[in-house]
């Protein structure tokens, strides 16, 4: 049987595309195997962090507990603010994907993003400013120093002030 025109065609994209994710698949397993399951994102040693895991990085052990406890307060308002931002970002991709598209819905829409995110960062600020004050003038210098050399930036400040807190909010 001789298959030839578009169905041809088609079969040899259907093919290219099969062995383009088959060799996709090979590559993940040998990356996997050679570097280990942190090679793949977080959950590795190696991995980035979040959450009070980012927040506490370089934190001395003494201080640790203490910002565990204070975020920990802080974890109801953390996930009302999630829910915010998922309601918003779904309200979002509503209006980005609407046919006809509706310029006025989409700004509103990210307007209420952009104010969800903006709410996570006021709880994470209130709760850092709620720490810092317990911690020693050397220790929260030592802090910054590592929050700098974690964001890039030499100074404390990156170019748009200080440093924001580091992560997503405490899981």
């Amino acid at each position: 049987m001789t298959i030839s025109g578009s169905k041809a065609k088609w079969l040899i994209g259907v093919a290219a595309v099969s062995l383009c994710v088959n060799l996709f698949g090979v590559g993940l397993i040998a990356g996997h195997r050679i570097y280990g399951p942190g090679f793949f994102g977080p959950g590795g040693p190696d991995g980035p962090r979040r959450g009070m895991e980012a927040m506490i990085a370089g934190v001395p052990e003494d201080l640790r507990p203490m910002i565990k406890e204070k975020f920990e307060a802080a974890k109801p308002q953390f996930q009302a603010q999630r829910k915010e931002i998922k309601a918003a970002r779904d309200k979002l991709a509503a209006a980005a994907e609407a046919d006809p598209f509706d310029p006025a819905a989409f700004d509103q829409a990210f307007g209420d993003f952009q104010q969800a995110m903006s709410g996570m960062g006021s709880i994470a600020h209130q709760t850092i400013r709620e720490i810092l004050p317990q911690i020693p003038a050397e220790q929260r210098k030592q802090l910054v120093e590592k929050w700098s050399k974690r964001w890039g930036s030499k100074s404390g400040d990156g170019p748009d002030g200080p440093p924001s807190p580091p992560g997503d909010a405490p899981e």
